[in-house]
């Protein structure tokens, strides 16, 4: 059948991009996985590594598509597929890599003796797939002959001329390294929900279900930013079980230990950001001008962040309704301190406007806890706005009544 697609449609950025995130993930997977003594990288010795004890390797390429079938699901990996045979390709091209001191058949001998090769992918198992039913027989049984006579039937079936160049360079390959080459293939198919291996991987990790999101989100941004900044710096993704424990031992040991921990995400804010109950009260006391719009979203933020991650703490069972309850009457209360009897002495309006500009700067210098948590000061400042913006509190002296 012609493709028919647009060049654009045939190079879509989303394409791409889904494969980067695919492999990310599965990177995210092995570094859960790791034991003892070994370490993970990203795009050095494959798209994904895992270097064992004694010098073993295990050499992952990854292939996701987001081609479906009938049905709605991935696509199945055929025989002649062109990932498959890619990925066969590249593997005979690295086995034999003279660059890498492996131009001898002893060396890649050697080589393949403690490397095993990986090919994970979303597409499914195809029943028609011949090969891999013969790959995987003949690990069972030793004898490769039949995987041979199959790949010259295969070279002579194709009509593609890249797959027979992909074909070709395995069966460049001396025999008897590619028969220990066949030995050491392996097939991860069907690996769809990536993200669910990574949150099933956390769980494992003595997580409670209702902490996995929590602990999946912070340590995909802090893996993620990590990667950037050791490429930026020009070396390589690779974290060993070790650095795994230094890094990110934290964020595992919040999750256990019942502490609240901020959600981040970038808040949705209203388009008049200066139609707001609070913006009001600050600009009252010239907390805020009526022209700085980029303070008064950086506000409006920091008030949609605290009480956004109020409702998913509630949501998540981190905490009760009745101790939200219990931490808005405690800001209350720190405000009605401050506030109370505080414009006394005041003998003109701009007495009560710079009094009232000392409370809101006195009370956003505090870091308010609830549930045995200190919050950070953006959002202890959050629950000031949030306040003031249901009309709790204020910070000019005549507030309430503006505000009937």
């Amino acid at each position: 059948m012609t493709d028919e697609r647009s060049f654009t449609a045939k190079t879509s950025a989303a394409d791409t991009s889904i494969g980067f995130d695919y492999q990310h993930y599965y990177f995210l997977y092995r570094i859960l996985n790791l034991g003892k003594g070994q370490s993970v990288g990203l795009e050095v010795k494959d798209d994904v590594h895992t270097e064992l004890a004694a010098d073993f390797n295990v050499l992952y390429q990854l292939k996701h598509t987001i081609q479906t079938n009938s049905s709605g699901g991935p696509i199945a990996l055929t025989e002649l597929d062109g990932d498959l045979w890619k990925t066969m390709h590249n593997w005979s091209k690295v086995i034999s890599d003279a660059a890498d001191g492996r131009k001898e058949v002893d060396e890649q001998l050697s080589f393949v003796a403690k490397t095993e090769f990986h090919l994970v992918s979303n597409k499914s198992v195809s029943k028609t797939n011949d090969f891999i039913k013969k790959l995987v027989e003949c690990q069972r049984t030793s004898d490769f002959d039949d995987v041979d006579a199959h790949l010259g039937r295969l070279l002579q079936k194709t009509k593609d001329e890249k797959i027979a160049e992909y074909i070709s360079s395995v069966l460049a390959l001396n025999v008897r390294v590619r028969s220990r080459f066949f030995a050491n293939v392996r097939f991860e198919l069907d690996a769809d929900d990536i993200i669910g291996m990574v949150k099933r991987a956390i769980h494992e990790k003595i997580i409670a279900e209702n902490k996995v999101d929590q602990v999946f989100e912070r340590l995909d941004s802090q893996v993620r930013s990590d990667n950037f900044i050791a490429v930026k710096n020009g070396g390589f993704s690779v974290i060993s079980f070790d650095e795994f424990i230094t890094r990110y031992r934290k964020i595992f040991e919040d999750a256990r230990s019942g502490k609240l921990v901020q959600h981040n995400f970038e808040p949705v804010v209203p388009s008049d950001v200066f139609n707001q109950v609070f913006v009001a009260r600050l600009i009252e006391v010239g907390a805020l001008s009526a022209s700085d719009k980029e303070r008064a979203i950086e506000y409006t933020g920091q008030k949609i962040r605290l009480s956004t991650n109020l409702e998913r703490w509630v949501q998540a069972g981190d905490l009760v309704g009745e101790e939200v309850a219990r931490f808005h009457d405690a800001v209350y209360a720190s405000w009605d301190n401050e506030f109370y009897g505080a414009f006394e002495k005041c003998t003109s309006i701009e007495d009560v406007v710079d009094r009232g500009m000392d409370i809101l700067r006195r009370l956003k210098r505090e870091r308010f806890s609830i549930n045995e948590s200190v919050l950070d000061v953006k959002l202890s400042n959050g629950e000031l706005y949030y306040l003031s913006d249901i009309g709790k509190i204020g910070w000019h002296r005549d507030w309430a009544q503006v505000s009937e």
